[in-house]
Protein backbone atom coordinates (compact mmCIF):
# COMPACT_ATOMS: atom_id res chain seq x y z
CA UNK A 1 0.00 0.00 0.00
CA UNK A 2 2.82 2.41 0.90
CA UNK A 3 4.55 1.63 -2.39
CA UNK A 4 1.34 2.38 -4.28
CA UNK A 5 0.93 5.75 -2.51
CA UNK A 6 4.56 6.68 -3.23
CA UNK A 7 4.09 5.72 -6.90
CA UNK A 8 0.98 7.92 -7.18
CA UNK A 9 2.76 10.88 -5.56
CA UNK A 10 5.68 10.45 -8.00
CA UNK A 11 3.32 10.38 -11.01
CA UNK A 12 1.45 13.49 -9.81
CA UNK A 13 4.71 15.34 -9.21
CA UNK A 14 6.00 14.49 -12.69
CA UNK A 15 2.71 15.56 -14.26
CA UNK A 16 2.78 18.87 -12.36
CA UNK A 17 6.37 19.57 -13.43
CA UNK A 18 5.52 18.69 -17.03
CA UNK A 19 2.50 21.02 -17.02
CA UNK A 20 4.51 23.86 -15.49
CA UNK A 21 7.22 23.45 -18.14
CA UNK A 22 4.74 23.37 -21.02
CA UNK A 23 2.79 26.40 -19.75
CA UNK A 24 5.91 28.57 -19.49
CA UNK A 25 6.20 31.07 -22.35
CA UNK A 26 9.41 31.62 -24.29
CA UNK A 27 10.37 34.92 -25.93
CA UNK A 28 11.56 34.71 -29.56
CA UNK A 29 13.39 37.74 -30.97
CA UNK A 30 15.20 38.59 -34.18
CA UNK A 31 15.91 41.23 -36.84
CA UNK A 32 14.66 41.39 -40.44
CA UNK A 33 16.73 43.17 -43.11
CA UNK A 34 16.55 43.89 -46.84
CA UNK A 35 18.45 41.40 -49.03
CA UNK A 36 19.92 44.15 -51.25
CA UNK A 37 20.97 47.13 -49.16
CA UNK A 38 20.84 45.38 -45.74
CA UNK A 39 18.54 48.06 -44.34
CA UNK A 40 15.98 47.08 -41.66
CA UNK A 41 12.53 46.07 -42.90
CA UNK A 42 9.82 47.66 -40.77
CA UNK A 43 6.19 46.45 -40.54
CA UNK A 44 7.11 42.96 -41.82
CA UNK A 45 4.62 40.29 -40.70
CA UNK A 46 6.05 37.67 -38.32
CA UNK A 47 4.00 34.51 -37.66
CA UNK A 48 4.67 31.40 -35.58
CA UNK A 49 2.96 28.31 -37.06
CA UNK A 50 2.49 25.13 -35.03
CA UNK A 51 3.45 21.73 -36.41
CA UNK A 52 2.20 19.56 -37.98
CA UNK A 53 -1.01 21.44 -38.96
CA UNK A 54 0.62 24.88 -39.63
CA UNK A 55 -1.97 26.69 -37.51
CA UNK A 56 -0.92 30.24 -36.57
CA UNK A 57 -0.23 30.44 -32.83
CA UNK A 58 0.92 34.05 -32.47
CA UNK A 59 1.87 36.94 -34.73
CA UNK A 60 3.39 40.40 -34.65
CA UNK A 61 5.17 42.91 -36.88
CA UNK A 62 8.68 44.32 -36.89
CA UNK A 63 9.34 47.85 -35.63
CA UNK A 64 11.08 50.57 -37.63
CA UNK A 65 14.46 48.97 -36.80
CA UNK A 66 13.34 45.61 -38.19
CA UNK A 67 13.25 44.03 -34.71
CA UNK A 68 10.43 41.70 -33.59
CA UNK A 69 9.49 39.88 -30.39
CA UNK A 70 6.83 37.17 -29.86
CA UNK A 71 5.97 34.80 -27.02
CA UNK A 72 4.99 31.12 -27.26
CA UNK A 73 4.91 27.91 -25.26
CA UNK A 74 7.51 25.12 -25.76
CA UNK A 75 7.02 23.05 -28.90
CA UNK A 76 7.89 22.63 -32.58
CA UNK A 77 7.05 25.54 -34.90
CA UNK A 78 7.74 27.18 -38.25
CA UNK A 79 8.68 30.88 -38.13
CA UNK A 80 7.18 32.65 -41.17
CA UNK A 81 8.31 36.18 -42.13
CA UNK A 82 6.72 38.03 -45.06
CA UNK A 83 6.34 41.48 -46.57
CA UNK A 84 4.99 42.82 -49.85
CA UNK A 85 7.76 42.93 -52.48
CA UNK A 86 9.92 40.29 -50.75
CA UNK A 87 10.14 36.52 -50.90
CA UNK A 88 8.60 34.89 -47.81
CA UNK A 89 11.10 33.20 -45.49
CA UNK A 90 10.27 30.19 -43.30
CA UNK A 91 12.50 28.71 -40.60
CA UNK A 92 11.91 25.60 -38.44
CA UNK A 93 12.05 26.46 -34.76
CA UNK A 94 11.96 24.25 -31.67
CA UNK A 95 11.36 25.93 -28.32
CA UNK A 96 12.47 24.11 -25.18
CA UNK A 97 11.30 24.89 -21.66
CA UNK A 98 14.89 25.20 -20.46
CA UNK A 99 15.51 28.34 -22.55
CA UNK A 100 13.39 31.35 -21.50
CA UNK A 101 14.45 33.34 -24.60
CA UNK A 102 15.64 32.54 -28.12
CA UNK A 103 17.30 34.99 -30.53
CA UNK A 104 17.25 33.71 -34.09
CA UNK A 105 19.58 36.49 -35.23
CA UNK A 106 19.19 38.26 -38.58
CA UNK A 107 16.72 37.13 -41.23
CA UNK A 108 17.34 38.40 -44.76
CA UNK A 109 14.37 38.94 -47.07
CA UNK A 110 15.34 38.66 -50.77
CA UNK A 111 13.52 41.09 -53.03
CA UNK A 112 10.87 39.60 -55.30
CA UNK A 113 11.88 41.46 -58.49
CA UNK A 114 10.32 40.90 -61.92
CA UNK A 115 10.82 42.62 -65.27
CA UNK A 116 7.81 44.82 -65.94
CA UNK A 117 6.47 45.93 -69.26
CA UNK A 118 2.95 47.11 -68.67
CA UNK A 119 1.64 45.47 -65.49
CA UNK A 120 -0.81 45.97 -62.69
CA UNK A 121 0.57 45.09 -59.27
CA UNK A 122 -1.94 43.59 -56.85
CA UNK A 123 -0.88 42.80 -53.27
CA UNK A 124 -2.64 41.81 -50.09
CA UNK A 125 -2.99 44.50 -47.45
CA UNK A 126 -0.74 43.87 -44.42
CA UNK A 127 -2.61 42.06 -41.66
CA UNK A 128 -1.09 44.13 -38.83
CA UNK A 129 0.43 47.61 -38.60
CA UNK A 130 2.04 49.25 -35.58
CA UNK A 131 2.39 52.98 -34.93
CA UNK A 132 3.71 53.96 -31.50
CA UNK A 133 1.21 52.43 -29.02
CA UNK A 134 -1.50 51.74 -31.64
CA UNK A 135 -1.90 48.33 -33.30
CA UNK A 136 -4.01 48.30 -36.47
CA UNK A 137 -5.67 45.37 -38.24
CA UNK A 138 -7.13 45.16 -41.76
CA UNK A 139 -10.48 43.37 -41.50
CA UNK A 140 -10.27 42.17 -45.13
CA UNK A 141 -7.13 40.16 -44.32
CA UNK A 142 -9.11 37.73 -42.14
CA UNK A 143 -11.79 35.37 -43.44
CA UNK A 144 -15.02 35.04 -41.48
CA UNK A 145 -18.31 33.27 -42.27
CA UNK A 146 -20.99 35.19 -44.16
CA UNK A 147 -23.07 37.26 -41.75
CA UNK A 148 -20.59 36.80 -38.86
CA UNK A 149 -20.52 39.16 -35.91
CA UNK A 150 -17.46 41.03 -34.59
CA UNK A 151 -16.67 38.21 -32.14
CA UNK A 152 -15.67 35.88 -35.01
CA UNK A 153 -13.27 38.47 -36.45
CA UNK A 154 -11.62 39.29 -33.11
CA UNK A 155 -10.91 35.58 -32.52
CA UNK A 156 -8.72 35.56 -35.65
CA UNK A 157 -6.62 38.64 -34.81
CA UNK A 158 -2.97 37.87 -33.93
CA UNK A 159 -2.43 38.13 -30.18
CA UNK A 160 -6.19 38.31 -29.40
CA UNK A 161 -8.09 35.89 -27.17
CA UNK A 162 -11.68 35.69 -25.85
CA UNK A 163 -12.44 33.70 -22.70
CA UNK A 164 -15.70 31.84 -21.97
CA UNK A 165 -17.15 34.92 -20.23
CA UNK A 166 -16.65 37.13 -23.30
CA UNK A 167 -13.66 39.09 -21.94
CA UNK A 168 -11.20 40.11 -24.67
CA UNK A 169 -7.43 40.46 -24.39
CA UNK A 170 -5.11 41.68 -27.13
CA UNK A 171 -1.40 41.09 -26.54
CA UNK A 172 -2.11 40.56 -22.84
CA UNK A 173 -4.16 43.78 -22.38
CA UNK A 174 -7.85 43.53 -21.56
CA UNK A 175 -10.16 45.49 -23.86
CA UNK A 176 -12.34 47.78 -21.71
CA UNK A 177 -14.41 49.49 -24.42
CA UNK A 178 -15.53 49.06 -28.02
CA UNK A 179 -15.78 52.22 -30.11
CA UNK A 180 -17.07 52.91 -33.63
CA UNK A 181 -15.24 55.67 -35.52
CA UNK A 182 -13.92 56.99 -32.19
CA UNK A 183 -17.35 57.06 -30.48
CA UNK A 184 -18.48 54.72 -27.70
CA UNK A 185 -20.89 51.98 -28.81
CA UNK A 186 -23.51 51.22 -26.13
CA UNK A 187 -21.38 52.86 -23.47
CA UNK A 188 -18.33 51.01 -24.77
CA UNK A 189 -19.77 47.67 -23.60
CA UNK A 190 -17.48 45.00 -25.05
CA UNK A 191 -19.85 42.02 -25.02
CA UNK A 192 -22.68 43.97 -26.67
CA UNK A 193 -20.35 45.05 -29.47
CA UNK A 194 -18.94 41.57 -30.00
CA UNK A 195 -22.37 39.95 -30.29
CA UNK A 196 -24.16 42.61 -32.38
CA UNK A 197 -21.75 44.44 -34.71
CA UNK A 198 -21.55 42.71 -38.14
CA UNK A 199 -18.11 42.10 -39.64
CA UNK A 200 -19.34 43.36 -43.04
CA UNK A 201 -19.42 46.97 -41.76
CA UNK A 202 -15.80 46.95 -40.49
CA UNK A 203 -12.92 48.17 -42.63
CA UNK A 204 -10.17 48.39 -40.00
CA UNK A 205 -9.66 47.79 -36.29
CA UNK A 206 -7.14 49.35 -33.96
CA UNK A 207 -6.29 48.98 -30.29
CA UNK A 208 -4.74 51.71 -28.18
CA UNK A 209 -4.64 53.05 -24.62
CA UNK A 210 -7.29 55.75 -24.22
CA UNK A 211 -6.63 58.40 -21.59
CA UNK A 212 -9.22 59.47 -19.05
CA UNK A 213 -11.34 62.58 -19.69
CA UNK A 214 -9.43 64.56 -17.06
CA UNK A 215 -6.04 63.56 -18.44
CA UNK A 216 -7.11 64.36 -22.01
CA UNK A 217 -8.36 67.83 -21.07
CA UNK A 218 -5.60 68.91 -18.68
CA UNK A 219 -2.70 67.21 -20.46
CA UNK A 220 -1.60 65.75 -17.10
CA UNK A 221 -1.21 61.98 -17.06
CA UNK A 222 -3.22 60.60 -14.12
CA UNK A 223 -2.44 56.96 -14.95
CA UNK A 224 -6.12 56.18 -15.59
CA UNK A 225 -5.85 54.58 -19.03
CA UNK A 226 -8.01 51.89 -20.58
CA UNK A 227 -7.32 49.77 -23.65
CA UNK A 228 -10.03 50.17 -26.31
CA UNK A 229 -10.90 48.48 -29.61
CA UNK A 230 -11.82 51.14 -32.17
CA UNK A 231 -13.59 50.13 -35.41
CA UNK A 232 -13.49 52.08 -38.67
CA UNK A 233 -16.69 51.75 -40.70
CA UNK A 234 -16.43 51.13 -44.45
CA UNK A 235 -16.87 54.30 -46.50
CA UNK A 236 -19.97 53.01 -48.25
CA UNK A 237 -21.70 52.41 -44.93
CA UNK A 238 -21.09 55.71 -43.12
CA UNK A 239 -23.41 57.80 -45.30
CA UNK A 240 -26.77 56.08 -45.05
CA UNK A 241 -28.84 53.21 -43.68
CA UNK A 242 -27.65 49.64 -43.26
CA UNK A 243 -28.51 46.65 -41.09
CA UNK A 244 -28.97 42.90 -40.86
CA UNK A 245 -31.56 40.34 -39.75
CA UNK A 246 -30.91 36.75 -38.56
CA UNK A 247 -33.76 34.29 -37.95
CA UNK A 248 -33.70 30.64 -36.92
CA UNK A 249 -36.11 27.94 -35.78
CA UNK A 250 -35.77 24.33 -34.68
CA UNK A 251 -37.49 21.37 -33.13
CA UNK A 252 -39.14 21.49 -29.68
CA UNK A 253 -40.26 25.09 -30.28
CA UNK A 254 -36.70 26.44 -30.32
CA UNK A 255 -36.25 29.86 -31.94
CA UNK A 256 -33.67 32.63 -32.34
CA UNK A 257 -33.94 36.05 -33.94
CA UNK A 258 -31.70 39.07 -34.10
CA UNK A 259 -31.95 42.38 -35.97
CA UNK A 260 -29.90 45.55 -36.22
CA UNK A 261 -30.46 48.81 -38.10
CA UNK A 262 -28.01 51.71 -38.32
CA UNK A 263 -28.10 55.26 -39.61
CA UNK A 264 -24.66 56.84 -40.09
CA UNK A 265 -24.29 60.30 -41.56
CA UNK A 266 -21.07 62.36 -41.31
CA UNK A 267 -20.41 62.58 -37.55
CA UNK A 268 -23.79 61.24 -36.46
CA UNK A 269 -24.49 57.60 -35.54
CA UNK A 270 -27.76 55.94 -34.58
CA UNK A 271 -28.31 52.21 -33.97
CA UNK A 272 -31.18 50.00 -32.82
CA UNK A 273 -30.60 46.33 -32.00
CA UNK A 274 -32.92 43.66 -30.69
CA UNK A 275 -32.99 39.91 -30.23
CA UNK A 276 -35.06 37.10 -28.74
CA UNK A 277 -34.27 33.41 -28.31
CA UNK A 278 -34.82 30.37 -26.12
CA UNK A 279 -31.54 28.56 -26.92
CA UNK A 280 -29.54 30.02 -24.02
CA UNK A 281 -27.80 32.64 -26.15
CA UNK A 282 -27.03 36.18 -24.93
CA UNK A 283 -26.97 39.44 -26.90
CA UNK A 284 -26.36 42.05 -24.20
CA UNK A 285 -24.11 41.71 -21.18
CA UNK A 286 -25.38 42.19 -17.64
CA UNK A 287 -28.92 42.65 -16.40
CA UNK A 288 -31.54 40.11 -17.35
CA UNK A 289 -29.35 38.41 -19.93
CA UNK A 290 -27.13 36.74 -17.34
CA UNK A 291 -23.76 35.15 -18.17
CA UNK A 292 -22.88 33.56 -21.48
CA UNK A 293 -24.85 30.49 -22.53
CA UNK A 294 -22.19 27.96 -21.46
CA UNK A 295 -23.03 28.51 -17.80
CA UNK A 296 -26.82 28.67 -18.04
CA UNK A 297 -28.85 25.68 -16.82
CA UNK A 298 -32.27 24.63 -18.01
CA UNK A 299 -34.20 26.49 -20.69
CA UNK A 300 -33.36 30.21 -20.81
CA UNK A 301 -35.53 32.54 -22.87
CA UNK A 302 -34.03 36.02 -23.32
CA UNK A 303 -35.29 39.18 -24.97
CA UNK A 304 -33.16 42.29 -25.53
CA UNK A 305 -33.78 45.71 -27.05
CA UNK A 306 -31.38 48.65 -27.20
CA UNK A 307 -30.64 51.97 -28.90
CA UNK A 308 -27.41 53.91 -29.23
CA UNK A 309 -26.64 57.38 -30.61
CA UNK A 310 -23.67 59.71 -30.95
CA UNK A 311 -23.13 63.05 -32.66
CA UNK A 312 -20.78 66.00 -32.48
CA UNK A 313 -20.34 69.57 -33.64
CA UNK A 314 -17.43 71.96 -33.32
CA UNK A 315 -18.25 72.75 -29.68
CA UNK A 316 -20.55 69.94 -28.53
CA UNK A 317 -20.36 66.14 -28.35
CA UNK A 318 -23.41 64.07 -27.40
CA UNK A 319 -23.92 60.35 -27.02
CA UNK A 320 -25.76 57.72 -25.06
CA UNK A 321 -27.48 54.37 -25.07
CA UNK A 322 -30.43 52.48 -23.55
CA UNK A 323 -30.71 48.72 -23.02
CA UNK A 324 -33.55 46.49 -21.82
CA UNK A 325 -32.96 42.85 -20.84
CA UNK A 326 -35.43 40.11 -19.94
CA UNK A 327 -34.62 36.53 -18.96
CA UNK A 328 -36.93 33.66 -18.07
CA UNK A 329 -35.08 30.60 -16.76
CA UNK A 330 -37.06 27.36 -16.47
CA UNK A 331 -35.08 24.60 -14.74
CA UNK A 332 -36.15 21.08 -13.79
CA UNK A 333 -34.18 18.21 -12.30
CA UNK A 334 -34.90 14.53 -11.60
CA UNK A 335 -32.80 12.45 -9.21
CA UNK A 336 -32.76 8.75 -8.30
CA UNK A 337 -30.65 7.24 -5.51
CA UNK A 338 -30.20 3.64 -4.35
CA UNK A 339 -28.43 2.81 -1.09
CA UNK A 340 -27.17 -0.73 -0.53
CA UNK A 341 -27.71 -1.83 3.09
CA UNK A 342 -26.84 -4.99 5.00
CA UNK A 343 -30.39 -6.30 5.00
CA UNK A 344 -31.53 -4.84 1.66
CA UNK A 345 -31.61 -1.59 -0.28
CA UNK A 346 -33.31 1.80 0.03
CA UNK A 347 -34.47 3.95 -2.87
CA UNK A 348 -35.02 7.69 -3.13
CA UNK A 349 -36.53 9.71 -5.99
CA UNK A 350 -36.56 13.51 -6.25
CA UNK A 351 -38.12 16.03 -8.63
CA UNK A 352 -37.39 19.76 -8.60
CA UNK A 353 -38.83 22.61 -10.67
CA UNK A 354 -37.57 26.18 -10.56
CA UNK A 355 -38.64 29.31 -12.48
CA UNK A 356 -36.57 32.49 -12.31
CA UNK A 357 -37.43 35.71 -14.15
CA UNK A 358 -35.31 38.85 -14.27
CA UNK A 359 -35.64 42.26 -15.93
CA UNK A 360 -33.23 45.17 -16.15
CA UNK A 361 -32.88 48.54 -17.80
CA UNK A 362 -29.57 50.42 -18.29
CA UNK A 363 -29.06 53.89 -19.71
CA UNK A 364 -26.03 56.14 -20.04
CA UNK A 365 -25.50 59.63 -21.45
CA UNK A 366 -22.40 61.57 -22.45
CA UNK A 367 -22.06 65.29 -23.00
CA UNK A 368 -18.91 67.33 -23.58
CA UNK A 369 -19.33 71.05 -24.19
CA UNK A 370 -16.54 73.44 -25.18
CA UNK A 371 -18.08 76.95 -25.08
CA UNK A 372 -14.63 78.46 -25.65
CA UNK A 373 -10.98 77.45 -25.83
CA UNK A 374 -10.57 77.88 -22.06
CA UNK A 375 -13.53 75.83 -20.78
CA UNK A 376 -14.57 72.16 -20.95
CA UNK A 377 -17.73 70.77 -19.33
CA UNK A 378 -18.24 67.00 -19.18
CA UNK A 379 -21.49 65.40 -18.01
CA UNK A 380 -21.80 61.56 -17.81
CA UNK A 381 -24.88 60.25 -15.92
CA UNK A 382 -25.96 56.61 -15.95
CA UNK A 383 -29.02 54.79 -14.61
CA UNK A 384 -29.51 51.09 -13.88
CA UNK A 385 -32.75 49.41 -12.81
CA UNK A 386 -33.49 45.73 -12.31
CA UNK A 387 -35.88 43.21 -10.81
CA UNK A 388 -34.19 39.94 -9.94
CA UNK A 389 -37.02 37.96 -8.29
CA UNK A 390 -38.58 40.49 -5.84
CA UNK A 391 -35.56 42.71 -5.17
CA UNK A 392 -35.69 46.20 -6.73
CA UNK A 393 -32.53 48.26 -6.99
CA UNK A 394 -31.55 51.53 -8.64
CA UNK A 395 -28.26 53.35 -9.11
CA UNK A 396 -27.63 56.85 -10.42
CA UNK A 397 -24.08 57.95 -11.16
CA UNK A 398 -23.26 61.56 -11.97
CA UNK A 399 -19.93 63.20 -12.72
CA UNK A 400 -19.30 66.77 -13.86
CA UNK A 401 -15.84 68.12 -14.72
CA UNK A 402 -15.40 71.83 -15.38
CA UNK A 403 -11.93 73.02 -16.28
CA UNK A 404 -10.97 76.67 -16.72
CA UNK A 405 -7.41 77.02 -17.97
Amino acid sequence: MKKLVLLLLLVCTCATLSWAQNSKRITVTGTVIDGDDKSPVGQATVQLLSLPDSTMVVGNVTNNNGVFSINARPGKYVLKISFVGYLTQEKPLQLAAGKPSVNIGTVTLPTDAIMLGEAVVVAEAPQVTVSEDTIGYNASAYRTPEGAMLEELVKKLPGAEIDEDGNVKVNGKEIKKIMVDGKEFFGGDVKTGLKNLPVDMVEKLKTYDKKSDLSRITGIDDGEEETVLDLTVKKGMNQGWFGNVDLGAGTKDRYMGRAMINRFYDKTQFSIIGSANNVNDQGFSGGGGGPRWRRNNGLNATKMLGANFATETEKLELGGSMRYNYRDADESSIGQNENFLTNGSSFQNSNAQKRNKAKSFNADFRLEWKPDSMTNIIFRPNISWGIPKIVVWMYLGLSIVILIK
